[in-house]
């Protein structure tokens, strides 16, 4: 039995797929989404209707760096204060997203990789001040959001697992200066040995240099990027149990 860990990253990585280019079973019933150059999978699984929407590549890191600004907005007037770029990709893809959910009982995830990630917490904000079911958030590699009355009202309401392998750089953007921007989640560390880890700030310290020290022996002098995959997310994760 695979964990909800590794069982969200896959379909965090699989949200990378277009239509038809996987016979994956987990697309047999999936809906595929887009709006705006927004995308996103609808998957229906025995437990749950899964949201999986997609990231940034790898290839293409250049774009969200180019997309992190830092200047906030307060849609609803609340105070929740949300970057202002990721609320638009997420808000982009919203009435498709409500015109699919199933009218069953099931309960409702979330996932997504990156900027996927982001997007996931933001759809998760809007469809639970909505009303609907949400009980699960798993982002994986996913840049900070919102700021702390945005990211508490969230991680109050539902199960929200933020994953953050080693030394990638996403999670650690835009920089968390004071009320700006919030972590938010239960954070679970990947370390050196692919293992998830509760760290001291000193331990945390010494396992991003035994990481970056691991890169340079295999020749990957870009850790931090190499280190965002969301392959390698989903391989990291699969002997979870």
């Amino acid at each position: 039995m695979t964990s909800k860990n590794y069982e969200y990253a896959r379909l965090a990585q699989l949200a990378y797929l277009g239509p038809g280019q996987s016979n994956d079973p987990a697309f047999d019933r999936a809906k595929f989404m887009e709006s705006d150059n927004a995308e996103a999978w609808m998957f229906f699984t025995p437990e749950a209707t899964v949201i999986s929407c997609r990231g940034t590549e790898p290839s293409q890191l250049k774009d969200i760096t180019a997309d992190l600004k830092f200047w906030r907005i307060d849609p609803a007037g609340t105070g929740e204060k949300i970057h202002s770029g990721f609320w638009s990709e997420a808000f982009s893809l919203l009435p498709k997203v409500i015109k699919n959910l199933p009218d069953d009982e099931k309960p409702i995830a979330i996932t997504g990789h990156s900027l996927g990630g982001a997007m996931a917490v933001i759809m998760t904000g809007f469809l639970l001040k909505a009303g609907y079911n949400v009980k699960e958030l798993y982002t994986y590699g996913q840049p900070r959001v919102g700021n702390r009355v945005f990211c508490e009202r969230i991680q109050r309401d539902c199960d929200w697992q933020r994953f953050v392998n080693n030394n990638d750089i996403v999670p650690r953007v835009p920089l968390k200066a004071g009320w700006l921007f919030y972590d938010g989640g239960n954070l679970n560390y990947i370390n050196t040995h692919g293992q998830i880890r509760d760290l001291t700030w000193w331990q945390s310290v010494k396992d991003s240099w035994r990481g970056r020290k691991a890169a340079w022996k295999k020749r990957q002098w870009f850790d931090s990027f190499y280190d965002h995959s969301a392959l390698l997310y989903r391989d990291l994760l699969k002997d979870d149990k």
